[in-house]
C-alpha cells in the first residue's frame, strides 16, 4: 500500500501542485520532500490529514504535533488555508486530492472541495471517492449519501482517524512526548491505539445529550441534583489528579531505586566493608528487602483500619440484610434480562399466527374478534413474566450499582473477615521488621567505619541521601494512596446520593428512561477503558523492543517490559533494570520506539508522512532511525525536511533507498501572500552544489 499521489489545489502557498509517488520497489521505499521553514512542508501533511478525514481531522491533527485553533476549530482552520491569491483572484474553492494504490491494479481516490464566499469565508464542502482498476476510474461516491460514509471505508481499506498519528506526524510531537514521563507517554499511545479517544468523545456526547434532554423536562429539585453533580465531579477529578500524582511520583521513586542500585555498586567497588565487599552489599540489598516487606506490612495494617475494620462497626443484621438485597437484585436483574432476551419473539409469533393459512377459519374474525384475539395474546406473553419470582427484589435500593458492581460487593463482604490474631500478627511482624532493619543498619555502619582516604564515606553518605530521598517519596505514595482511598469511598457514598436523586428526577417524565439508557451507555464506556489497556501491553512491549533495538546504540538492551498500568522498563541481559541519562536523545529514541511500536501492533500496512523527522537527534540516532525507516523496504516513507536535518550529507547516505525527490521553492507575491512550488527530482544536495 502506497500514496502514489497528492493534488492541492488553492490550499495554503499551494495555487496548484501534483506529488507523485512510484510503488516502493527494490528497496527504494524513501520519498523527500525538502524545504526550508515556512516553504510549505506542513501543509503537505495538514492536506493529507483534512482530504482523509475532514472535521475528524481537528483532534489527530493536534495529537499529530500540528497547530489548530481549539477555539474557532474547523472553519478558522479553512479560512487560514485557503489561498491568498485565490481569494485575491475572486477564486471560491480549495481542493486536496489524494490517491492510495493498494496494489498496481487497484486505487483509490479521494478528493475533498471547500467552498468559499466572496469574503473568504467557508461555506460548504463535499468529499467523493473513485475506486480506480487498471487506471479506468469507477462512478464518484459521495461521502454521506447513499449509504456511503468514507470513515468507514478509510477504516477497512487505509488508516482510522483515532490511529493516524501514528503514521502520520509532525516530528517536533515526538520530543513533546518524550518530554513526558514513559507512564504518560505509553498510556497516551494505549490510548490512541485503542480508540479511547473515540470512546471518551463518545462519553462526552452522551453527556451533553442527557443534559440537553433534561432542560426540556419537569424538573424535580434539580438545583439540589446539580450541586449534587459538581460535587460529584470535583471529587472523581481530584482522584484523577491524585492518582496521576502517584504515577508520577512512582515513576519517580523506579529512577531513584536505579540510581541506588547504581551508587551500591559504586560503594561496593571502592571497597566497601574494608575488602568485604560482597557482604557489605549483602546486607544493604538485605536491608532494603526487609524495608519493602516493612512497607507491605504496613500496607496491610492500612487495608484493615481503612478497609475491613469499619465493616465490623455495623450489626451483623445491618450486613445481613445487605447481602439478602443484593443477591435479591442480582436475581431480579437476571429475570429481568431474560424477559427483555425474549420480548422480540412475541412478535415473531404474533407474525407467524397472523401468516398461516390452514386451517382455515371460518367465518372470517371479525375486527372486534382479532384485537380481542390479540388482546389474550398479550395477556397470555405476559403471564410467561410476571409476576417476578418470589425470591427476586421487590423494590431496587442499590440502584446505583451495575449487575457486576453488585457482584463485586457480595464477593468483599465474603472477605471482611478480620481476626484478633490476625492484627496481632500483623504488628509482630512489624515489631520484627523494624528489629531487624535496625540491627543490619548497625553492622552497615561498623563496615562503613574502615575507610582510608574518605572515598566511601562520601559515597555511603550519597546512599543515606537517596534512601531518604526514597523513603520520602515512598511516604507521599503513602499519604496520596490514602487520601485517594478516602476520596473512592467519598466519591461511592456521593455517587449513591446522586443517583437516586436523579433516578427520582428521571422516573418523573417518559423522556427519562431514553436519559437513563445513555447514562447506562456512559458507565458502560467509562468502566470499560480502564480494561482495555491489558489487551495490548505485551504485544505492544514485543513490538517496542525490536524497534529499540534497532534505533539505539548501546546493545545491552534485551527487552521493554510495560505492565497494565503503562509503566515501563529498560531491561538489561540479566533481565534487571538499565538506568541511562535521561538525556533528549534517549527520551526521543524511547518515544519513537514507542510510536512504530504501535504502529506495528496496529496491524497496518500503511505509508509514514513524517515532518521535522530528525529533531533533535546526534548524528549516531539520526543514523539509526533513517536506518530503521528504510529496513522496511515495502512501507513507503514520506519525509518532509529542511536543509539541516536530512541534508547533503545524509541524502547521499540513503540516497539507494530514495524512490523520489521534491524540492520546494517559495516566492513572496506581495500582500502578505507567498506561492509554493515543487521542482521534481531536485533535493538541497543540488542546491548545495
Amino acid at each position: 500500500m502506497w500514496i502514489s499521489k497528492i493534488e492541492l489545489t488553492c490550499f495554503k502557498s499551494y495555487q496548484h501542485q501534483e506529488f507523485t509517488f512510484p510503488e516502493p520497489n527494490n528497496g527504494k521505499n524513501v520519498v523527500l520532500i525538502g524545504g526550508m521553514n515556512g516553504y510549505g512542508k506542513t501543509s503537505v501533511l495538514e492536506a493529507l490529514y483534512l482530504c482523509l478525514y475532514g472535521k475528524d481531522a481537528m483532534a489527530h491533527l493536534a495529537r499529530a504535533g500540528l497547530k489548530t485553533d481549539d477555539v474557532r476549530g474547523y472553519p478558522t482552520f479553512l479560512e487560514k488555508a485557503f489561498n491568498g491569491e485565490a481569494l485575491r483572484d475572486g477564486r471560491d474553492t480549495m481542493l486536496v486530492r489524494v490517491t492510495v494504490n493498494r496494489s498496481k491494479a487497484k486505487a483509490i481516490e479521494i478528493t475533498r472541495k471547500w467552498y468559499f464566499r466572496s469574503n473568504g469565508s467557508w461555506t460548504d464542502e463535499e468529499a467523493t471517492v473513485r475506486t480506480i482498476t487498471r487506471n479506468v476510474p469507477d462512478m464518484p461516491r459521495s461521502d454521506g449519501k447513499n449509504g456511503f460514509h468514507l470513515a468507514d471505508m478509510l477504516d477497512d481499506l487505509f488508516v482510522p482517524a483515532h490511529i493516524a498519528p501514528f503514521f502520520f506526524f509532525d516530528g517536533e510531537e515526538v520530543k513533546k512526548l518524550a518530554d513526558q514521563s514513559r507512564i504518560e507517554q505509553v498510556k497516551q499511545g494505549l490510548e490512541g491505539l485503542l480508540g479511547v479517544v473515540l470512546l471518551r468523545s463518545l462519553s462526552d456526547r452522551l453527556r451533553q445529550f442527557e443534559n440537553s434532554r433534561r432542560q426540556g423536562v419537569v424538573t424535580v429539585d434539580e438545583e439540589r441534583l446539580a450541586q449534587l453533580e459538581r460535587t460529584l465531579r470535583d471529587n472523581e477529578q481530584q482522584e484523577q489528579d491524585i492518582a496521576h500524582q502517584i504515577d508520577v511520583a512512582k515513576d519517580q521513586k523506579r529512577l531513584l531505586a536505579d540510581e541506588f542500585q547504581s551508587l551500591l555498586e559504586r560503594v561496593t567497588s571502592a571497597g566497601g566493608g574494608g575488602g568485604d565487599t560482597a557482604t557489605y552489599k549483602e546486607l544493604v540489598e538485605e536491608r532494603e528487602q526487609y524495608r519493602a516487606s516493612l512497607r507491605e506490612n504496613m500496607r496491610d495494617q492500612e487495608e484493615i483500619l481503612s478497609g475491613r475494620l469499619p465493616f465490623h462497626l455495623a450489626s451483623k443484621n445491618i450486613l445481613e440484610t445487605l447481602r439478602s438485597q443484593l443477591e435479591a437484585e442480582l436475581r431480579y436483574f437476571k429475570w429481568e434480562g431474560e424477559k427483555q432476551a425474549l420480548e422480540p419473539r412475541k412478535n415473531e409469533f404474533r407474525a407467524a399466527l397472523e401468516s398461516q393459512a390452514s386451517p382455515l377459519i371460518q367465518p372470517p374474525l371479525s375486527d372486534e374478534q382479532t384485537a380481542a384475539l390479540n388482546a389474550r395474546l398479550d395477556a397470555a406473553w405476559a403471564c410467561l413474566f410476571y409476576p417476578p419470582p418470589d425470591d427476586c427484589a421487590e423494590k431496587i435500593i442499590h440502584s446505583y450499582l451495575t449487575p457486576p458492581e453488585r457482584s463485586k460487593m457480595l464477593e468483599y463482604l465474603d472477605s471482611i473477615a478480620v481476626s484478633q490474631r490476625e492484627i496481632q500478627d500483623l504488628l509482630s511482624e512489624h515489631a520484627q521488621l523494624t528489629q531487624r532493619i535496625d540491627d543490619l543498619g548497625r553492622k552497615i555502619s561498623k563496615l562503613e567505619g574502615i575507610d582510608r582516604d574518605g572515598t566511601l564515606a562520601a559515597l555511603t553518605q550519597q546512599l543515606k541521601d537517596l534512601q531518604q530521598k526514597i523513603d520520602s517519596v515512598d511516604e507521599e505514595i503513602r499519604a496520596d494512596e490514602r487520601r485517594r482511598t478516602g476520596l473512592e469511598t467519598q466519591v461511592v457514598t456521593q455517587r449513591a446520593d446522586y443517583e437516586r436523586e436523579r433516578k427520582k428526577l428521571d422516573d418523573s417524565s417518559p423522556a427519562r428512561s431514553v436519559i437513563k439508557k445513555s447514562d447506562r451507555i456512559r458507565r458502560v464506556i467509562e468502566d470499560l477503558i480502564p480494561a482495555l489497556f491489558p489487551l495490548k501491553v505485551k504485544q505492544l512491549a514485543s513490538s517496542m523492543t525490536q524497534v529499540y533495538r534497532q534505533l539505539a546504540h548501546k546493545d545491552q538492551v534485551s527487552r521493554i517490559f510495560i505492565s497494565n498500568d503503562g509503566t515501563s522498563q529498560i531491561l538489561g541481559k540479566s533481565g534487571r533494570p538499565i538506568t541511562f541519562d535521561r538525556s533528549a536523545g534517549e527520551n526521543q529514541i524511547f518515544a519513537t520506539a514507542l510510536i512504530a511500536g504501535l504502529a506495528k501492533v496496529s496491524g497496518i500496512n500503511a505509508p509514514l508522512v513524517v515532518d521535522t523527522p530528525l529533531g533533535r537527534l546526534d548524528s549516531r540516532h539520526r543514523h539509526n532511525i533513517l536506518q530503521f525507516w528504510t529496513s522496511d523496504e515495502s512501507r513507503q516513507v514520506i519525509l518532509l525536511s529542511q536543509d539541516k536535518e536530512i541534508d547533503a550529507e545524509f541524502h547521499r547516505r540513503i540516497s539507494k533507498h530514495v524512490a523520489k525527490t521534491y524540492l520546494l521553492d517559495h516566492t513572496d507575491v506581495g500582500d502578505g501572500v507567498g506561492r509554493t512550488s515543487a521542482r521534481e527530482d531536485r533535493y538541497f544536495v543540488e542546491a548545495a552544489e
